[in-house]
């Protein structure tokens, strides 16, 4: 079913603008070690960590690993929760692409102008096409942003350490005065 559903995100992925946003819980004896080998395998897939503590890793990896990624994390901890969230930016990509192309056209009208324009009007003409190419220059930045974040999926991993069980010590007394005066009942409970 997991399979499927991945598999089946990454189908949805390729026809919109999803962002994804993976969570893990996990509990593990050497959270440095996991860690790094989840980091090794996001970088051989082209991910990359964004922020790396000792019990918390970000990061950004492409949808087509998430498979893999979760296997991994399965065989080197024991996930205690996993959390999913996504969101759909097609229609603010739309948005985007529509100012754009309408700006572009303005500016387009703009050109013309300035060929024809009187000497007095060609200032004025020009502050409005450096004001339109910078509205178009952040739409675009906003565009290309959405197609990044869509590209790679969020991946937060939180890590418990693993806490072996501690048996308690029998308190026991030896016939032997001088063994019970030097309290060896205690330092047998330090190991």
């Amino acid at each position: 079913m997991r399979v499927w559903l991945i598999v089946l995100l990454i189908a949805v992925q390729a026809f919109a603008q999803v962002e994804q946003r993976f969570e893990f819980h996990i509990k593990t004896a050497n959270t440095d070690s996991a860690f790094q080998k989840i980091i090794d395998m996001a970088e051989s897939k082209g991910g990359y960590f964004t922020s790396f503590t000792g019990y918390s890793v970000f990061l950004r990896l492409p949808t087509e690993a998430l498979q893999e990624i979760q296997s991994l994390i399965g065989s080197l901890a024991t996930i205690e929760q996993k959390g999913f969230e996504s969101t759909d930016k097609s229609t603010e990509k739309e948005k985007l692409s529509s100012q754009i192309q309408s700006r572009k056209k303005l500016l387009a009208t703009y050109m013309d102008l300035v060929k024809n324009a009187p000497f007095a009007e060609l200032q004025s003409v020009e502050r409005e096409m450096v004001s339109l190419n910078a509205q178009i220059e952040r739409l675009q930045g906003m565009l290309q942003a959405i197609e990044r974040r869509a590209a790679l999926a969020s991946v937060a991993i939180y890590a418990r350490p693993l806490v072996p069980t501690i048996r308690p010590v029998k308190e026991i007394n030896s016939p032997f005065v001088w063994i019970n005066s030097t309290n060896l009942n205690s330092l047998r409970r330090d190991f």
